[in-house]
């Protein structure tokens, strides 16, 4: 990990991964680890970096064609960058310096704001509805405790 002085403030600077091309243009990236001291950026910096992977990691699930996975990696996506799903109706009923910043988040990147962040951090992704095939698996999910110790045939019946 490069840690390198901007100014006054430290900041890690690596490449992007290959796997995580596809969803980040720059090929170099720099990451503000908020500090003067160089000996709290060292600390700072595996965190600063999981961060980065992780948010990355939750735009990648959230290329797939599953609604629900959509819909998590959304949820998740928003966790990482600091903030809690809420769909948009909500998002545009927050006061405004919340508003503002979820809207700065997300415009904050050099490329430009992103469609899959925008989605996740100002309510965008629809949560998917429930098919017939989904509700049967979803109820022997919350019927587990009531399955236990019953032969084949009781639940078959």
């Amino acid at each position: 990990m490069a840690i390198q002085r901007r100014g006054s403030t430290f900041h890690l600077r690596k490449r992007v991964p290959r796997r995580y091309k596809a969803i980040e243009s720059r090929v170099t990236i720099w990451i503000s680890l908020h500090t003067d001291s160089e000996s709290v950026a060292v600390q700072k910096a595996p965190a600063a970096w999981q961060h980065h992977i992780e948010a990355w990691e939750a735009r990648l699930a959230g290329d797939t064609a599953d609604a629900e996975k959509r819909f998590a990696a959304a949820r998740e996506l928003a966790a990482v960058r600091g903030h809690r799903y809420l769909p948009a109706a909500r998002v545009a009923d927050l006061p405004r310096d919340e508003l503002l910043d979820r809207v700065e988040s997300i415009t904050k990147r050099a490329g430009g704001p992103d469609q899959i962040e925008a989605a996740a951090l100002l309510g965008g992704a629809v949560e998917p509805q429930i098919t017939v095939n989904r509700a049967l698996d979803l109820y022997w999910q919350l019927a587990a405790d009531r399955c236990i110790g019953k032969s084949d045939d009781q639940l078959r019946r």
